[in-house]
């Protein structure tokens, strides 16, 4: 079968990509972990630096995302309740949750510690 590709080489490395994502991700919950431990939210911060960790290394990867995804929306609703949100926030959200819903479908990728079952 012939891809549409200009670099089809490259498709090779498709495990990759999700690992690029899930450590991308990672990093960012880890950030807001830090970033809501500074406020009296301490179990939201912890929260988040679990669901970072295990997204990090690739365990439990699909119960971590999904836990990351009720953490965000609940974080959105108690830090900002029904005030007006910020342009860039909106996006920055709607990017993260997207990058969320693809490792949940696509899987951890390279170098993970999970296994199928």
């Amino acid at each position: 079968m012939h891809t549409l590709s200009v670099l089809p080489q490259l498709l090779t490395f498709g495990l990759v990509g999700p690992l690029l994502l899930r450590i991308a991700v990672a990093m960012f919950l880890f950030n807001l972990s830090l970033e809501r431990f500074k406020k009296p939210y301490k179990l939201l911060s912890i929260v988040y630096a679990v669901s970072a960790g295990l997204i990090f290394i690739g365990l439990y990867t699909q119960i971590a995302v999904i836990l990351g995804i009720i953490i965000i929306k609940a974080d959105w609703i108690i830090d900002r309740g029904f005030k007006m949100p910020n342009k860039n926030e909106v996006i920055l959200y709607s990017l993260l949750g997207a990058s969320l819903l693809s490792i949940l479908f696509t899987g951890p990728g390279f170098m993970a510690f999970d296994l199928p079952l």
